[in-house]
């Protein structure tokens, strides 16, 4: 196994807890983290690293503002992937960022584990074969409004591609495309009735009401 962490996005007092989660799926053989290690507050990592042998990879952002963590971290794990020397990874972070990543990897037919918090976008979770959440059991169930806050991408995901670059579309076109994306979904998930009010419940689309009451059809349009 590779165990890469983030280290701009993840603590370093959870390192004994990812090694527990990741040893049952196999030996870690490269154990990394990645981080502007020049940056305040950053030397708490180096006692747990130092602990259970990863080593510390500078990652310095060229451009202020930037993060070049996450981009090392992709480069390595690429490097690995194709290396053959590794038979899954477990990447620890709560970013979305490597949602492309975890897919990447699942389709070369290797196992990807994820670690982070329970604020990670549900499109990492399921891009993984086994998400663990590091807050499980201290904090609470997310609430219906979190949970659409956390899986808002996938509805402008589905716009985007019912629109096809229009500024509006068909809500049964975006239906169409968000059954794709999510073959079980629910509005009441969401605490709406409606597929619409799901979007209105976004605050960046508007439902439109076409037509005459017998033939009256809904149109979603971005703000």
């Amino acid at each position: 196994m590779a165990v890469l962490i983030d280290g701009d996005n993840a603590s370093p007092n959870l390192i004994s807890e990812v090694m527990k989660f990741v040893t049952p799926y196999g030996y870690p053989l490269v154990k990394r983290i990645y981080a502007d290690w020049t940056q305040a507050g950053m030397s708490k990592w180096k006692e747990p690293a130092r602990e259970h042998s990863f080593r510390l990879v500078e990652a310095l952002p060229n451009v202020k503002g930037k993060n070049a963590t996450d981009i090392a971290l992709v480069i390595d794990a690429m490097d690995l992937l194709h290396s053959g020397q590794v038979d899954g990874f477990c990447i620890v972070s709560s970013d979305s960022d490597y949602t492309i990543l975890a897919q990447r990897i699942r389709e070369s037919g290797l196992l990807v584990l994820g670690y982070g918090e329970s604020k990670t976008p549900v499109s990492f979770v399921n891009a993984c074969k086994k998400f663990q959440f590091s807050d499980k059991g201290q904090v609470k169930p997310p609430t219906q409004e979190d949970l659409l806050h956390r899986e808002a991408s996938l509805f402008d995901e589905a716009f985007n591609i019912a629109a096809n670059g229009n500024s509006e579309v068909a809500l049964s076109l975006v239906g169409t495309a968000l059954k794709k994306l999510m073959p079980k979904f629910k509005t009441k998930r969401y605490g709406c009735k409606t597929l619409g009010a799901v979007y209105q419940k976004l605050d960046k689309y508007e439902l439109i009401q076409t037509g005459e009451k017998k033939t009256k059809n809904n149109v979603v349009k971005r703000k």
